[in-house]
């Protein structure tokens, strides 16, 4: 691409009024909420009227964080790049390259209510909105689930806390993007690092503060963990006899 230095300073702009709008505009519902609740709830009792407004504030927070996943994860369905077989590689720079950098900036912008929603239903479903393929039961108790729109994940599969998945990475001046395949039933540790182009099988899992670097292929049913990981147990079933 030419000029994407220029690209890159004029963009960053443009992100930053869509920042403005992406924190903003979900406070209008919740403003409307709050006259809504208040024009009804309010009474003759100075002490009362402050349980009131203390009420109401949390529910017009709730339609505020609701609101900004929803835009946010939105705008990511629309723009994200798409990954047609498990793998895309583009020069750095490149219009894939925005298209990516302004989808992990509006991921990031969700950071601060999204904590708030995990593990839910509704993190699940700002996941699934941003690109993500999620399977049925699944518990995702992290923040860090990167490029949603690079991770596939089977039925029942727990995701623990501050584990990061990330479907990116940059080498040679190329921007490469890999779909992350967690199958169903399988297990990651909190704190786990999960690099693009991983396959976690079935039934597998992934210890506490593991790093399973790119490309790398867990067999269905094992334990694996470590800096970088490496096989425990040839079986993950438990026993307690």
């Amino acid at each position: 691409m030419k000029n994407f230095a220029l690209v890159q300073t004029v963009g960053s702009g443009v992100l930053l009024i869509y920042t403005i709008i992406l924190w903003g505009l979900p406070v209008a519902p919740a403003l409307a909420v709050f006259d809504v609740i208040t024009d009804l709830a309010l009474t003759n009792s100075t002490w009362l009227n402050y349980v009131i407004y203390g009420l109401t504030i949390g529910v017009c927070f709730m339609v505020y964080i609701l609101s900004l996943l929803f835009f946010s994860g939105m705008t990511q369905r629309i723009i994200h790049v798409r990954i047609p077989e498990d793998k895309i590689v583009d020069k750095l720079e490149s219009w894939n390259t925005v298209r990516w950098a302004v989808c992990a900036h509006l991921h990031r912008c969700t950071h601060p209510v999204l904590i708030h929603t995990i593990p839910s239903p509704i993190c699940n479903a700002y996941y699934r909105l941003a690109g993500a393929k999620l399977g049925k039961g699944v518990q995702i108790n992290t923040i860090n689930l990167n490029d949603p729109s690079a991770v596939t994940i089977g039925d029942n599969v727990v995701i623990g806390g501050r584990s990061i998945i990330n479907g990116h990475l940059v080498e040679k001046g190329q921007l490469v993007l890999a779909r992350v395949h967690l199958e169903d039933n399988c297990l990651i540790g909190a704190g786990t690092t999960i690099q693009p182009g991983v396959r976690v099988g079935a039934g597998a899992v992934i210890a506490t503060n593991g790093l399973v670097g790119k490309w790398k292929e867990i067999p269905a049913g094992e334990v694996w963990g470590g800096l970088p990981v490496q096989q425990i147990s040839k079986s993950s079933v438990r026993n307690d006899g």
